[in-house]
């Protein structure tokens, strides 16, 4: 197992650790392990450049590299907890020291944690009970484990060997070119264009496989809509007709009853009201003489007044009911008009009007959503967005696709592969018609790693023409390249002589 950390050089220093040979040279400084499966306490110092790790199987080297996936982020089961132990803890400590990439590195700090470094500093910690539950603390401080997730793929990369078998793929080597042209934000631009273009295209497709039941649905919504418009219910217009019902329905009981009330009042003989009066003036009277009775007297003279106020109220009522005979039949219609439309769209008058609010904005949507003119000339406009960004990381590619071939074939050559050749294959166009057709989430164009591994053969595709040693070799010099590029400061190959042997691997 390998692990670099690119930086000037320095002389190497070598360590004897038990069965495990460590040449190391530093900004990883400290990497400190409790109670991870079968490690109770371990701690590994580091200095600059260089550190290989060797020694038998069992030797624990995996365990390192389980504790470095650890401070990456990466998820792991409760399970690797140590046998007597709640919880398992590693500690990553950072030497961050200038520089455009330790730079930004302290920026990301600050953004994810809200806090400066102190001395260049940056402690990681992961703590994972039996349960699986994650703690972190980034610089000191409480962090989620997305939080280190993105930090980590900005301090260390861990190389398996499974990516021998990652880098035959399309996708891989995309993402590889682009790591090397320093295009990774062109290509994310490209897919968040294609996914764009591609999602109006759905719909466009959506909405006409769906045009019949569109129909159908809009048809069904303005029907509803007319026929609560057409209502045009009044606020409170059910209780008024309710109430007008009623009365109406009930005429000649209610003359009779306002007769009544109003003989008895003001109309019949020896009525209330002159009694009521006659009593009034008797009191003002007996209150001219005995002032102590003016109370009494004023108290009369208000229910001589109100009195009076309920026979007019009385009179009004009975004017009300000299109606048109066929208004009793007006409101009966009417009335079972709205009892009808509150049943199918109420059942409250409240209930009501948010219906029609909500009908009038669906039949509003869809009514815009049946434009499919609008949403062609929006997707017009998202696959040439789509294609420009198609064609700017096109161009980067292919100006660094010729720097990444030599490189590679530089480090090649101190791996035993002197007479390897290497090109980067890709189209130098496309056309924007079948860009949704033929693109992918990774660029617009294939792009494919040939290799020539003898003089006078044919370039092939890597998939196609490598053996299993001589594609770890083009892995590793394809990492070697792109940690050339001082794109992380720590570097990590697990079994990094597997099928290459140990005097090439190291």
């Amino acid at each position: 197992m390998g692990l670099r950390q690119p930086s000037a050089a320095a002389a190497d220093r070598r360590v004897e650790i038990g069965s495990v040979s460590v040449s190391i040279r530093r900004m990883l400084h400290t990497v400190h392990i409790t109670n991870l499966a079968l490690l109770e306490c371990a701690e590994i110092r580091l200095a600059d450049g260089l550190t290989v790790i060797s020694g038998e199987t069992g030797g624990g080297k995996s365990l390192l590299i389980t504790a470095l996936k650890l401070l990456r982020g990466e998820k792991v089961s409760g399970s690797l907890v140590r046998h007597g132990a709640e919880e398992l803890q590693v500690d990553g400590e950072f030497r961050l020291g200038r520089g455009e990439r330790c730079d930004a590195v302290s920026a990301l700090v600050r953004e994810l944690c809200g806090g400066a470094l102190e001395d260049d500093l940056l402690l990681v910690t992961r703590i994972v009970d039996r349960h699986g539950r994650t703690r972190v603390r980034i610089g000191g401080r409480p962090a989620t484990l997305a939080a280190l997730r993105e930090l980590g793929a900005h301090l260390l990369e861990i190389h398996g060997q499974g990516d021998s078998r990652a880098l035959m793929r399309p996708e891989t080597q995309c993402e590889t070119l682009d790591a090397f042209a320093g295009a990774s934000a062109q290509r994310a631009d490209f897919a968040a264009a294609l996914a764009t273009a591609r999602s109006l295209r759905d719909r466009l497709d959506a909405l006409r496989d769906g045009e019949r039941e569109r129909r159908q649905r809009l048809e069904f919504l303005r029907f509803q809509h007319q026929a609560m418009v057409d209502l045009r219910l009044q606020d409170g217009e059910a209780a008024a007709l309710e109430q007008e019902h009623q009365v109406l329905s009930n005429l000649d009981a209610m003359r009779q009853r306002l007769d009544e009330a109003l003989g008895v009042l003001q109309d019949g003989e020896d009525n209330v009201g002159d009694q009521l009066a006659r009593a009034a003036r008797a009191i003002g009277e007996a209150a001219a003489i005995d002032v102590r009775l003016q109370d009494a007297a004023e108290q009369m003279a208000q229910i001589d007044e109100l009195v009076a106020d309920v026979c007019r109220k009385l009179q009004s009522g009975q004017a009300r009911l000299d109606l048109d005979p066929s208004r009793l039949q007006e409101v009966q219609e009417r009335l079972d008009e709205v009892h009808g439309a509150l049943k199918r769209f109420g059942p409250t008058e409240a209930d009501f009007r948010q219906n029609l609010a909500r009908t009038t904005a669906e039949l509003a949507q869809e009514e815009a959503g049946s434009d499919t003119e609008a949403l062609q000339a929006q997707l017009r406009a998202a696959t040439e967005a789509a294609a420009a960004h198609g064609r700017k990381l096109l161009r980067a590619r292919h100006k660094a696709a010729g720097s990444f071939a030599k490189a590679i074939v530089g480090e090649l050559k101190d791996l035993g592969m002197a007479h390897t050749e290497v090109r980067v294959d890709m189209a130098a166009a496309f056309a924007t018609a079948a860009l949704l057709a033929t693109a992918t989430a990774h660029g617009p164009v294939p792009v494919d790693l040939a290799v020539r591994i003898n003089p006078g053969e044919p370039f092939h595709s890597m998939r196609d023409t490598a053996s299993g040693g001589e594609l770890a070799r083009i892995v590793l010099a394809v990492k070697k390249t792109l940690a050339d590029q001082d794109r992380v400061p720590l570097l990590v190959f697990d079994e990094i002589d597997a099928e290459i042997g140990g005097r090439l691997g190291l």
